[in-house]
């Protein structure tokens, strides 16, 4: 009967140790196929330069060989294109509020309107300045209405 006992725990801890071996084999199997997709993308000959040159239709027929790649491919160029000129999104002369434009919060409209005048100051060598609240200038508008 001990044999028995002593036969199953040896049979358990060989278990244990393959499947610690199956598991190591595995994640570094991972590994080096994502290393290894990732060498054959920048191993492969470069296109020549076309302007009707389709990157999404590139992808869909070249995902077989680059399958994580594809997908990451697939996320970054899902970011949707801006026609909108940054100028007229930032644009202080009230296009952000107007009645096409009415449903931003305030803190929306002052944070935009905070990042636009940061963003110009940085660019112009300015530093960064304080924003006046629009809550500030609403009660400056009240109190001028009142009297």
């Amino acid at each position: 009967m001990s044999s028995d006992v002593h036969s199953d725990v040896n049979v358990d801890e060989s278990l244990d140790e393959f499947e610690q071996f199956v598991v190591s084999k595995t994640s570094g199997a991972t590994n080096l196929s994502a290393t290894s997709e990732l060498d054959m993308y920048l191993k492969d000959s470069l296109l020549p330069r076309a302007r009707d040159f389709d990157i999404l239709n590139w992808w869909k027929t070249n995902g077989v060989k680059f399958p994580t790649l594809q997908k990451m491919a697939r996320d970054i160029l899902a970011i949707p294109v801006s026609t909108v000129a940054s100028e007229f999104a930032f644009s202080r002369s009230g296009k952000l509020i107007n009645p096409h434009r009415n449903r931003l919060h305030h803190t929306t409209v002052e944070a935009l309107m905070c990042s636009r005048r940061w963003l110009w100051n940085e660019a112009n060598g300015d530093g960064i300045q304080t924003c006046p609240s629009i809550l500030d200038e609403e009660d400056d508008q009240d109190d001028r209405d009142s009297k």
